[in-house]
């Protein structure tokens, strides 16, 4: 009797042990890579952003050091000096399209369907177990149609997916993309306090508008997306106002509700898949906004804190090249994550019938089975 109870106590223990590993595991893993809105993006040099605790450095490291081996995926990065984890040449801020003496000239496109109020009709497949995803949507953007879906209509929290309307808010409010924004050390704090993914910018730091548009979006950074909210709205709550009014305009599903525009968990900040798709589309036919959301790599200049200035990587897409896609090429993504919707992509890329595909998925549960998923619809859609 009392051998069966030391072995019960045993496996007790057991369990309770393999439950905490893998909450560790998992929230390693969101502090690892910027995909998390817990988890600081890497900044090599001065340790901005940086995890203090060993554990965490040491998994960092291991994985930065044996990319092609391992299982964690990212959906960018930010490097400080140092070298640049990614393998591909970076890009800086001269070989981008827009410039025009630093004036914003974006052009905005006509819109020819409103994804989120479409309906699946009897071409739209049933996306069911062959993804992780809880969520999932995917749109042919040519004909303005769903080609399959998974609970397309539940709402759920968009993570940092959110900052895809950040950008579009950002680039129609700004019109001089010169113009340097001082980070201030309220920005800081707030970003500290949370844990939130970010650029490493410091206090004080000088950053020119173009540069901040590539943070929000290729390492997710929250610094880069406050610092903007306060140049153009004078607070993230004024800010706040106007996605929401950006969200009304676009005809986006009553559900859809921001709170934040960093996408940090709020109980209504929520909207569903098809929401976040035309979101996407409309930031895409804005021609600043798609530029910087096809951008993998850039440079951000040397500023008055960094003087090597900063590496970006939209660490989704480089990654997603390695995913049997079926042929498909994927040009532009975002991703999130937040615990009430785990590991979070909206992307856009070309199949292999050359077909225009928009594709959104929540709820995978990690950061390569969200590369995965996106690859797997690519390739069944594609």
């Amino acid at each position: 009797m009392r051998k069966r109870m030391g072995i019960k106590k045993s496996l007790c223990s057991m369990v309770l042990l393999l439950s905490i590993l893998q909450s560790t595991l998992i929230y390693a893993e969101e502090r690892v890579y910027g995909i998390s809105d817990y988890g600081p993006v890497s900044v090599n040099g001065n340790g901005v952003g940086r995890g203090k605790d060993s554990t965490y450095q040491y998994i960092e490291d291991l994985l930065y050091n044996n990319q092609g081996n391992t299982g964690a995926g990212n959906s960018g990065s930010a490097n400080s000096g140092g070298s640049s984890p990614v393998a591909n040449p970076t890009s800086d801020s001269s070989q981008n399209t827009t410039k025009s003496g630093g004036q914003n000239t974006a052009v905005t496109q006509e819109r020819k369907w409103n994804l989120a109020k479409l309906s699946g009709n009897g071409q739209t497949k049933s996306i069911g177990s062959e993804v992780n995803a809880n969520y999932a949507v995917v749109f042919d953007v040519d004909q303005g149609t769903i080609l399959g879906e998974k609970n397309s209509s539940v709402s759920m929290n968009p993570a940092s997916m959110t900052k895809v309307m950040t950008l579009l808010v950002a680039v129609e409010n700004l019109p001089d993309l010169e113009k340097k924004i001082t980070i201030t050390q309220d920005i800081v704090d707030y970003v500290k306090a949370r844990g939130a993914s970010n650029c490493g910018f410091v206090a004080g730091e000088q950053v020119r508008v173009k540069d901040l548009l590539y943070g929000v979006i290729l390492p997710s950074g929250a610094d880069a997306v406050l610092a903007l909210a306060k140049e153009i709205a004078g607070s993230e709550a004024g800010f706040v106002a106007l996605m929401n009014k950006k969200a009304q305009d676009l005809g986006l599903s009553s559900d859809c509700k921001f709170q934040n525009a960093t996408g940090l968990y709020h109980s209504t900040h929520h909207m569903n898949v098809k929401d976040i798709g035309e979101i996407m589309a409309a930031a895409m036919r804005n021609s600043l906004a798609r530029e910087v959301l096809s951008t993998e790599n850039y440079q951000i200049p040397a500023t008055n804190k960094h003087g090597n200035g900063i590496k970006l990587t939209n660490l989704f897409v480089q990654r997603i090249k390695g995913q049997d896609t079926g042929g498909a090429s994927v040009t532009m993504a975002k991703t999130g994550f937040v615990r009430q919707s785990m590991f979070c992509a909206v992307s856009s890329g070309k199949g292999a019938n050359g077909k225009n595909l928009l594709v959104v998925t929540g709820y995978s549960s990690s950061t390569w089975q969200c590369i995965k998923d996106h690859a797997t619809l690519y390739k069944r859609f594609g």
